[in-house]
């Protein structure tokens, strides 16, 4: 038996991580739960990972988001029970109904939104907003968000990178932070791209970016702009368009800075479509209801020295070699320098990896030279079999 204090009463789901079942637990067989088994042991720090985000969850009141009611392990299973919701996940339903009507849209986009805002301002960043993770009830389109667990981290999934179904399932729905091929910080924004790329292929009923080389979807995320919503159907309005754009930039800076100021517009966006059956052109909301201070991740007063750096790397990329030293006091910016380089190097298709002397591990001989080299091979083992093997 999977788990001898529960009973298992029909196979809801699977994953590339995980089975889902209905069941109850046998002292309470009243009170339905749904349970996800992990199908892979943990590691004792993966485990205790895990552990300490489920804590923190509980700061989470919010009803439209289901958080583990309980977890635990047996044998090598680890496992989480939520509360049942009777629902189907959002890519399921997307399926069952040929076209979704922008009144549906609506209804489910602003109960996702609310859901998120609940989580944002419990200061919570979910990782992981996808179809699946959405749950909706066919009859009233109620709508609850889930697996606020396990987060996305690419760079920790080499070994299944190349799965058909983790490049469908987790990769489409990837911010560019989330790659680990770019310096910014995974943060509420990063929610609010998957978000955007969920409301595109909603509207659409296709993804922005897709490719069976996870590689190519990578740079996809990083470089490439989706086709305009209302240019690939006339009927989606122009300012719904504007707005799943706005969602999906590649610059966090640039989205929505709250999920209350994406709530504020969606709002009015259902209300003059309700009302008059168009949404008229109006300025975007960028940090209605955010209550955090954002800092925004610009160089100022580099510009000569970056132009500098960008027209040798472009010599590279004809086939030259070079070498730039940078020096200066600690502090002064030197990282931050250095850190242009990545936007043209995925645009090249190249690699980026960087190393610092630290003042504590001068014992250490060549550690930046490490440090850099052992960024490159983790960035090469999250290729193909036969990449990893040319390399």
């Amino acid at each position: 038996m999977l788990l001898p204090n529960y009973e298992l009463v029909a196979r809801i789901g699977e994953s590339h991580r995980a089975v889902i079942y209905e069941g109850y637990t046998k002292r309470k067989p009243r009170r339905m739960l749904t349970l996800k088994l992990l199908k892979a042991p943990l590691s004792e720090s993966r485990k205790a990972h895990f552990i300490q985000r489920i804590e923190r969850l509980k700061v989470l009141k919010d009803p439209l988001v289901l958080v583990p009611t309980e977890f635990g392990t047996n044998a090598d299973i680890f496992f989480m029970g939520y509360e049942y919701f009777d629902g189907v996940p959002l890519d399921r339903l997307i399926l069952e109904r040929p076209q979704l009507s922008l009144k549906d849209f609506f209804s489910i986009a602003c109960g996702i939104v609310r859901a998120l805002c609940g989580i944002h301002e419990a200061g919570i960043v979910h990782g992981g907003i996808k179809p699946h993770n959405v749950l909706v009830n066919r009859d009233t389109l109620e709508v609850r968000l889930i697996d606020l667990v396990s987060t996305v981290d690419v760079s920790d999934l080499s070994h299944f990178i190349y799965d058909p179904a983790f490049i469908r399932e987790t990769l489409s729905y990837t911010s560019p932070e989330q790659t680990g091929r770019i310096s910014h910080r995974v943060s509420f924004s990063s929610d609010l791209y998957s978000l955007g790329i969920v409301f595109y292929e909603m509207l659409s009923r296709r993804l922005p970016f897709f490719s069976e080389d996870p590689l190519e979807l990578i740079h996809s995320h990083l470089a490439q702009e989706a086709p305009a919503l209302h240019e690939i159907d006339k009927n989606i309005p122009a300012t719904l368009g504007r707005i799943v754009a706005k969602l999906m930039l590649k610059e966090p800076e640039k989205r929505y800075q709250s999920s209350k100021s994406l709530l504020s517009n969606l709002d009015r966006c259902r209300d003059e479509y309700l009302t008059t059956g168009k949404i008229p052109d109006f300025p975007l909301a960028t940090s209605f209801g955010a209550t955090r201070v954002t800092f925004i991740s610009k160089m100022v007063g580099r510009d000569e020295e970056a132009e500098l750096i960008l027209k040798e790397y472009e010599e590279v990329t004809s086939g030259q070699f070079r070498a730039l030293f940078i020096s200066g006091l600690s502090g002064i910016g030197k990282t931050r320098l250095i850190q242009e380089l990545q936007r043209p190097i995925v645009k090249h298709r190249g690699y980026f990896t960087s190393g610092k002397f630290d003042f504590y591990q001068r014992n250490l001989p060549y550690s930046a030279l490490i440090q850099a080299f052992r960024g490159l091979l983790r960035t090469f083992l999250t290729e193909s079999d036969r990449r990893v093997q040319e390399w």
